[in-house]
């Protein structure tokens, strides 16, 4: 699986090659693209780049104070974001907090170079890998083996550049963006019947305690989880047009009978059912 690593400046140059050279001693499946350089001229080498972003399944940005409106790593970010259902893209946050962040990074999530944020990171990666995915155990493992060579040249880098005091944005930024935040949140959001929140937890905690305590065998699992579908149903049609992953999600769910392979006889499901 590629790896796209974007960066822009001489410090998150010396991130970026950190990140490239420690990843692939966690996830050997993973294979890092880094650019040699920063912006040249030269068609040939942009559409190298092209090429990359556009078959990269994993994006990660290095954001240092000097770089936050870099049009290189707005660009780079911009061009992976087109596949959000496909691509997964992180900005990782050295020496600043999301709050520095403005304009189009702050819709990425993003990860702060601290070891429980970026283990939750190499987690998401890990998943991208889908069959050849490694166990959760092994994963913690080899994190807990490779970290330390990460995080020693990071602080490296970071310790030999000087520090800027201040704030990264102007207050009347931070404030404009107080204001349109608040004005977003008075907005209505869709409101779920707490009937059907009830019922798909209930339906939950059934078929984990089915699973964790031995008690029942496949047939109890998937009575738990066909009594879950009706509320999933409900909530899932509420956004099932919003993007072309949560469409296809849907489609396979509302094809689900809940049977056993030796069972011949399909199940029919009340759609739409009021709570």
């Amino acid at each position: 699986m590629k790896v796209f690593i974007s960066w822009s400046g001489p410090v998150s140059k010396r991130l970026a090659e950190s990140i490239r050279d420690w990843l692939p001693g966690v996830l050997q499946l993973v294979t890092p693209y880094f650019t040699p350089a920063d912006i040249e001229k030269g068609g040939r080498w942009a559409n190298d780049i092209a090429k990359e972003l556009s078959s990269a399944e994993v994006g990660i940005l290095c954001i240092t104070r000097d770089n936050i409106h870099s049009d290189w790593i707005l660009f780079e970010a911009g061009a992976l974001s087109k596949s959000l259902d496909k691509t997964y893209v992180c900005p990782i946050l050295f020496g600043i907090n999301n709050a520095d962040l403005a304009g189009p990074l702050k819709q990425f999530q993003t990860t702060e170079f601290a070891k429980a944020d970026f283990h939750k990171l190499i987690t998401v990666i890990n998943s991208r890998l889908g069959d050849q995915k490694l166990p959760a155990k092994t994963v913690d493992s080899v994190f807990e083996k490779w970290w330390p060579d990460l995080e020693e040249k990071i602080n490296e880098v970071l310790s030999s550049i000087a520090i800027v005091d201040g704030p990264v944005r102007a207050d009347r930024e931070v404030l404009d963006e107080i204001l349109l935040l608040a004005r977003s949140s008075s907005r209505p959001v869709p409101q779920f019947p707490p009937k059907a929140i009830e019922e798909l937890l209930t339906a939950f905690i059934r078929a984990h305690d089915i699973d964790a305590q031995e008690s029942g065998g496949y047939d109890d699992s998937l009575d738990a989880l066909k009594e879950m579908s009706r509320s999933l149903r409900y909530i899932a049609k509420k956004y099932k047009d919003e993007s072309s992953r949560l469409t296809e999600l849907f489609g396979e769910f509302e094809a689900l009978t809940y049977v056993t392979k030796s069972q011949k006889s399909s199940v029919s499901l009340n759609d739409d059912v009021p709570f």
